[in-house]
This record gives C-alpha cells, structure tokens and sequence, in this order.
C-alpha cells in the first residue's frame, strides 16, 4: 500500500492525463482536420510520417473522430476523448512531443470504443475496473508503437515525452529493454502492457477514479447493481497494434 504521498502525486498525474468531461467545460477552438490548424502541426507531421507503417491511424481518425479541439490552459488534463460527441481535445500548451502521444493515446481509445471494447454497462464494478486497466495499457502500448517508429525515423520527441512522463516512464522502458534484448515489436509491447500492471500505485489510482465512475454512472441513470463477469474474449479484440497485427496481452488480478 502506498503512503499517502505517493498516493496523492499518482492521483494528480492521472488526472492530468485523463479527466471527465464534466469537469472540463474549458474554451475551446475545434477543426474537421488537423490540416486546418497550424497549432496541431506536431499531430500532422507524426500522421505523415507514420502513414506507410500504420494507414488505420489516419483512417480511425476520419472514422471516430468527429473534431480535433484544441483547449485552453488551464485544463486540467492533458486530453481526452469524449464519445457522445466523437471530440478528441488536447490542452492547446502541450509541447510537441507530449501533443503527440496524448494524441495517439487518446486516438487509440478512439478505436477501442469504435470497435466495442469498452466495458458494457452490466459488469460488476470490479470488472469493469479490470476493462479499464486493460484499455489503459493497450492505450499506452500504442503510443509507445507509434513513438518507436517515429524515433526510428529520426522523431524522437514523442518518445522522449513518453519516456520523462511519470505515469508512462516505466511502460516505455520496459518496451525498450525488450526491443535492447532482441525480441520483435510484439513481444515488446506484450512486455510493456504487462508492465503498466506493475505498477502498483498506477492500478490503485485508476481503480479509484474507475470506481468513482462507475458509481457516478449508476447513479446518474438509476442503474440497478450488476454483478456480470468480464468476457475472456474482451482481451482477445482489445490487444491490437498500430498495423493491426495482435499482440499477447492477458487480464490481472
């Protein structure tokens, strides 16, 4: 169990990476595509250069992306995406290279949505709490995909943006130490989603705030308590990379 330090920094990091919209009702400027904002250059130019390797991206964006949005400080996240209005914001004071992994981070929950991943409304809350661990480090491992390959072009901002990032630091040393031993891109993101698990302190700090959801869920539609238990399969359609080959990923306790 960690201290109540620890615990407080990790909440503060989770929340400056994902937040309910609710809370964020922030100014903002939105565009139909990236193109039409000089400010989301960094996205464009990652997008260009990664067009060869992984066309789906381009292709989720047009697809479950209604509006890029660009707000204005003070956010209070990094970015989110928000499904009831296909919205994917980005707070508009990122620098390049963490502009671009919220990006990529939040279009891969873009797709995980699209294609049904996300937790169904019957699951028990600690279910749904494992669906959310689980899209969370599928989320990561794209970014972290998408970073590699940018790095290996000679774009390392992203990377290092992922690499100095609190809550994603470990996640992307663990793919690199796969990658240094020789194993392929699978393996290493097999390696990395197992690492956002070990995290001790990043699952206590999203299982409180997948809770806190859940129940504010329940609440808000009169839902009756539900005790279904997460389907085996979920994981089998959620562990996808970038070039849409899968990769092995399993549920934790």
């Amino acid at each position: 169990m960690p201290g109540k330090r620890h615990q407080g920094r990790w909440a503060a990091l989770l929340l400056a990476w994902l937040m309910p919209l609710a809370v964020l009702a922030q100014p903002m400027d939105c565009v139909d595509t990236v193109a039409r904002d000089p400010r989301l250059a960094p996205v464009a130019r990652a997008l260009d250069a990664t067009d060869a390797l992984f066309p789906a991206l381009r292709e989720a964006l047009a697809a479950s992306v209604g509006h890029l949005c660009l707000a204005q400080p003070p956010l209070g996240a990094q970015g989110y995406f928000e499904p009831a209005t296909r919205r994917l914001v980005l707070s508009a004071d990122l620098p390049e290279g963490l502009m671009q992994a919220v990006f990529f981070h939040e279009l891969r929950h873009a797709q995980q949505f699209a294609s049904g991943s996300c937790p169904a409304p019957e699951l028990a809350m600690q279910d749904h709490a494992q669906a959310v661990f689980a899209m969370e480090a599928d989320a990561s491992v794209s970014a972290l995909v998408i970073a590699d390959a940018l790095r290996q072009q000679g774009e390392a901002a992203m990377w290092q943006a992922l690499a100095a990032w609190p809550m994603q630091a470990d996640i992307a040393l663990a793919y690199d130490s796969a990658r240094d031993d020789g194993q392929g891109i699978a393996q290493a993101a097999a390696a990395a989603f197992d690492a956002w698990y070990a995290g001790e302190e990043r699952r206590e700090a999203y299982y409180v705030a997948a809770c806190m959801d859940y129940l504010d869920k329940q609440d808000r539609e009169h839902r009756l308590p539900r005790y279904d238990s997460l389907d085996p399969g979920f994981f089998d359609g959620l562990c996808v990379l970038p070039d849409g080959a899968a990769y092995a990923c399993a549920p934790r306790p």
